[in-house]
C-alpha cells in the first residue's frame, strides 16, 4: 500500500472526528498528493527539525502529530513519530495495517499512537497510552494558532523589521483618510504625506500586527484590530500622518513608552496579539531581568525552536540551525559564538532591541548594537527587561 493512499485516509479520518489538521508536502510531492491537499492546509512548522506529515489540534485542543508511511519505511518513520513528541500532546505513526501491526507493542511501549489502513480506510486508531510533559508544546501550540486561532494575523515576527515601531501605524491612518488602497498607493501615500521612504517594511509590519489585510480586490483595508488602532490614535490627537510624524520626532533620543505611554500600551498589545511575539515575551520573562543573548538563544532553541528559525535567523542560518539540531547537536548553536553570529539576523541586536524599548518591554539602558555582528558582545550589552509598571526588575 502506497504512502498518498495512507495520507488520504488519515486525513479523511481526521476531519470525521473534528481534529484540524495541517499537512507538509513537499514541493516536489505535491502532484503525488493533490487530493490530501485538496483537503488540508499545508503547514511548515518544524519539530525537532522536522515537517510532521500531519499537525494540528485534536477535538479537544491537543496538539498532535503524525508521520505517515506506507508498506515501507516503517523504521524511519518510527524514530520520527518520537522526534515529534517534543513538540505534541499527542504523536502517532500511520502506516499499511500489516506493516505497522508488527510494530504496535515497541510503539506503545514508546509512548506513540498506531494508526493502520487498509485499501478501504482506517482499520485501527490507538491513542498513545500515556501523556507526558514535552518541552516544545507550547512553541508549537502558538504556531498553530496563527493558522487556527488568529486569522488576521498573518506574517512573522521576523517582518517586523523597523526599529520605530510608531511606523506600522501609519498604514492605519493611510486608509482611514482615504479608504482601501492598492500596495502602489498606500506606499505612495507613505512617502509623500509621512515622508517615509521603508514603505514596504511599514505595510509588511502592519500586516504582520495584524492592523491591515489585503483583501480580495487588492486593495488593503484596516481590520477590527485596525479600527480599534484608529480610535486610540485619534483619542490622542493623531488623526492624519502629520501628526504621528510629529509624535515621532517627539520621541528621538527617548522611548514611545517614556514619551507617549498610550500609544505604546497599543503598540504592545498589537504585538503580543502575534502567537509568535507572545512565546517570544515567554522566553524573556523566564530569563530576565537581565538577558544575555546566548542564553535566550539557549531558552529558544530547546523550549521555542520555531520562534528561533522564524524570528531570529537568516534564511541561511535557518538551514544550518535545522541541520545541527537534526543531527544532535544543538548546543552548538548558542555556545559557538562564531556559529550563532553567523545564524542570526543582524537587526535583531538593533532595530529589534529597538522595538522592544519603545513599547516597554525592555529598559531604555538596554544597549541595542548597530556595527557588525562579528563585533557584538553579549557580556556588555545585556537586554534588560521592565516589569509592567515600566520600572527595571
Amino acid at each position: 500500500m502506497d504512502e498518498s493512499a495512507v495520507f488520504e485516509h488519515v486525513v479523511d479520518e481526521l476531519h470525521e472526528r473534528e481534529y484540524q489538521p495541517l499537512v507538509h508536502v513537499p514541493g516536489s510531492h505535491r502532484e503525488t498528493y493533490e487530493d490530501v491537499l485538496d483537503k488540508c492546509e499545508p503547514h511548515s512548522i518544524t519539530i525537532g527539525g522536522r515537517y510532521p506529515d500531519v499537525l494540528g489540534f485534536t477535538n479537544t485542543d491537543r496538539v498532535f502529530a503524525i508521520e505517515v508511511k506506507g508498506s515501507s519505511g516503517i523504521l524511519r518513520g518510527i524514530g520520527q513519530a518520537l522526534t515529534y513528541q517534543q513538540g505534541a500532546h499527542v504523536s502517532y505513526l500511520a502506516a499499511a495495517e500489516d506493516t505497522v501491526d508488527q510494530h504496535t507493542d515497541l510503539l506503545r511501549s514508546k509512548g506513540v499512537g498506531v494508526i493502520g489502513t487498509n485499501t478501504t480506510g482506517i482499520t485501527r486508531w490507538a491513542h498513545p497510552p500515556t501523556v507526558e510533559s514535552h518541552e516544545q508544546v507550547v512553541d508549537i501550540e502558538g504556531l498553530l494558532s496563527v493558522r487556527f486561532r488568529r486569522s488576521d494575523i498573518s506574517g512573522d515576527i521576523a517582518s517586523l523589521s523597523l526599529a520605530q515601531p510608531l511606523n506600522y501605524l501609519a498604514p492605519v491612518l493611510a486608509i482611514t483618510e482615504h479608504g482601501p488602497l492598492t500596495h502602489d498607493e498606500l506606499i505612495n501615500v507613505l512617502a509623500t504625506e509621512y515622508a517615509f521612504g521603508a514603505g514596504d517594511g511599514t505595510l509588511d509590519g502592519a500586516t504582520s500586527l495584524g492592523l491591515v489585510e489585503l483583501r480580495g480586490d487588492d486593495r488593503y483595508e484596516r481590520t477590527d484590530q485596525g479600527a480599534l488602532a484608529a480610535a486610540v490614535l485619534h483619542g490622542h490627537h493623531i488623526h492624519e500622518l502629520s501628526d504621528l510624524d510629529e509624535a515621532k520626532t517627539e520621541v528621538r533620543g527617548s522611548t514611545v513608552a517614556a514619551e507617549h505611554h498610550p500609544l505604546a500600551i497599543l503598540l504592545r498589545n498589537c504585538f503580543e496579539r502575534h502567537p509568535e511575539f507572545r512565546l517570544l515575551l515567554d522566553a524573556l520573562r523566564k530569563e530576565g531581568p537581565e538577558i544575555h543573548f546566548p542564553d535566550l538563544l539557549e531558552r529558544l532553541v530547546h523550549e521555542y525552536p520555531n520562534v528561533f528559525l522564524n524570528a531570529f535567523c537568516t534564511r541561511s542560518g535557518r538551514a544550518t540551525a535545522r541541520e545541527h539540531i537534526e543531527t544532535g547537536q544543538t548546543e552548538r548553536i548558542y555556545t559557538g559564538e562564531r556559529v550563532w553570529k553567523d545564524i542570526i539576523r543582524t537587526n535583531v541586536l538593533f532595530n529589534f532591541v529597538q522595538q522592544l524599548k519603545h513599547i516597554g518591554i525592555l529598559a531604555s539602558e538596554t544597549r541595542s548594537h548597530s556595527g557588525a555582528i562579528s563585533e557584538y558582545s553579549a557580556e556588555e550589552k545585556p537586554w534588560i527587561l521592565l516589569d509592567w509598571g515600566g520600572h527595571a526588575h
